[in-house]
């Protein structure tokens, strides 16, 4: 009978890791060198950046990108993210040419259980295994060495409460916000990276994550 516990318990582990893992598959480290390529400067050639957008990603989310922030391959059209599920935003201003700002952007393709978003929201780490996991992920995720900066738990950005965690990465490694809300009953995540080191680091991206709505008409999409 023991045996048949043990084995049980071992299972419902199992199966937990499983359903949490997947969906918080975070990004591999990205060192300070290594990121020179992913907001090469845009005024290489001369060129002024990119002017505000307004982003448009799958299931009605909007948000809007500031001067110099822009959707990686955007292709024809710059504000349409629809079609993926991952996007990936980045600056290309000059002050960024130093910090090699970014963020990684990730829907899911099922509405999240809860009565309405607050409890939603709440749920998504609710159980000590499920915060384990999450704080196991984004300091793997940083950088060897990396440590919690600020705790997981509540933040607000805009008007809209979000659950955050924020890293310190080793030197020569990019620290990360990793953030992640629900409006509507569908969940957003956000990824940001920043080599910058000062107290107001992930300000560009608490502003740009502060914008973000979803237009009901578009949910279906």
């Amino acid at each position: 009978m023991t045996d048949i516990l043990r084995r049980g318990r071992a299972a419902l582990l199992l199966f937990g890791l499983l359903t949490i893992v997947p969906a918080w598959a975070e990004e591999a480290p990205e060192t300070v060198d290594g990121a020179a390529t992913e907001s090469g400067a845009a005024s290489d050639d001369g060129d002024a950046v990119s002017g505000p957008v307004t982003l448009r990603l799958d299931q009605g989310f909007v948000l809007d990108l500031p001067a110099g922030w822009v959707l990686e391959e955007a292709g024809a059209d710059p504000g349409d993210g629809t079609g993926r599920r991952v996007v990936r935003i980045v600056c290309e201003t000059p002050a960024c040419a130093r910090t090699r700002e970014a963020c990684t952007l990730r829907l899911r393709p099922t509405a999240v259980e809860g009565e309405d978003d607050a409890a939603r929201l709440a749920g998504l780490h609710a159980s000590p295994l499920s915060r384990y996991v999450r704080l196991r992920a984004v300091l793997k995720s940083t950088s060897a060495g990396a440590a919690i900066r600020r705790p997981l738990g509540p933040e607000r950005f805009g008007p809209r409460d979000w659950i955050a965690v924020e890293t310190e990465a080793a030197p020569r490694f990019k620290s990360g916000l990793f953030a992640e809300t629900v409006i509507g009953g569908r969940y957003f995540g956000a990824i940001c990276k920043t080599c910058e080191t000062g107290a107001v680091r992930h300000e560009a991206a608490r502003t740009i994550l502060g914008s973000l709505r979803r237009i009901e008409r578009s949910a279906a999409r």
